[in-house]
């Protein structure tokens, strides 16, 4: 909570009226702005206290409050946040980069470009999505997964996406797996790759 303080220049000033009285008072407190008494004193996980609340003020429709789901609780969700700002020097990222950081299976095989490959159908059809703001990868010769490029590629690492994204689909094992890349503002490209194996992917390229 420091650190959010402290990045949003608020310091002293930012105030946490649902837990206030667990914490040390703030500016607004000290200078009677708000009074202290009136704040809350919450914590933990549990929802409980603050959907009972809701009803007591009166209201009969909120959205499910969220316990303990914070992504940046997990690891995982953390480590491709944190490589998405190392890999960014200025802060020109976007919401949609936030939130595709939640799904499919993040590579980057190489520092200017990342690879995310759908595990499952529901993600498959999440990431076709964003075919218009991302290149994009589908297999064609047999059933495979969806998959979108972040950053500028070669040729050369077209390719070696393209592999990957065979070694994901059913065609693993066939002798060449047609994979069909769609780059933005430009006519699609219809490769046939040798899969990659999947299994020897190195693990510095895994987020």
């Amino acid at each position: 909570m420091a650190l959010i303080a402290k990045s949003a220049n608020a310091e002293d000033l930012l105030l946490r009226p649902l837990s206030a009285q667990l914490l040390a008072p703030t500016l607004p407190e000290r200078e009677g702005w708000v009074n202290r008494e009136y704040l809350l004193k919450i914590n933990g996980r549990g929802r409980k206290y603050q959907i009972k609340l809701a009803r007591q003020f009166g209201f009969q429709q909120f959205a499910q409050p969220a316990g303990g789901c914070c992504f940046l609780t997990n690891p995982q969700y953390a480590n491709k946040l944190k490589d998405l700002l190392s890999h960014r020097h200025r802060r020109d990222y976007g919401l949609d980069e936030i939130i595709l950081l939640k799904f499919g299976r993040h590579l980057r095989p190489a520092p200017y470009f990342k690879l995310i490959v759908s595990r499952r159908e529901a993600e498959g059809r999440f990431l076709a999505s964003y075919r218009q703001r991302f290149i994009h990868l589908t297999t064609t010769s047999h059933p495979g997964p969806e998959a979108l490029i972040d950053g500028k590629v070669t040729d050369s690492d077209l390719l070696t996406a393209a592999s990957i994204v065979a070694g994901y689909s059913q065609g693993r094992s066939a002798a060449g797996v047609n994979v069909v890349v769609s780059p933005l503002q430009a006519l699609p490209l219809n490769l046939k790759v040798v899969p990659f194996n999947v299994a020897k992917i190195p693990g510095e390229w895994r987020l």
